[in-house]
């Protein structure tokens, strides 16, 4: 009989375990994907193609963005 009581308490601690990892993990994933959409920036069009670029990643010349080199000459 005590030994059934210890492996009911030996699982019900380990469950508890599991569920507290899990959470953790959780709340990580969350914290992530909030630090991405922070870093998201506004989007900004080639002025030659039409792809869409993060307003950090593209060249700019006379206040129109190009997605390469080649698109800006």
């Amino acid at each position: 009989m005590n030994l059934i009581r210890l492996l009911v308490i030996v699982a019900i601690v380990w469950l508890v375990y599991r569920m507290y990892q899990n959470w953790l993990s959780s709340n990580k994933i969350a914290r992530k994907q909030q630090a991405r959409q922070a870093e998201i920036k506004n989007m900004v069009q080639c002025s030659r193609c039409g792809l869409h670029l993060p307003e950090n990643e593209p060249l700019k010349q006379g206040g129109k963005f190009y997605c390469s080199e080649a698109h800006k000459n």
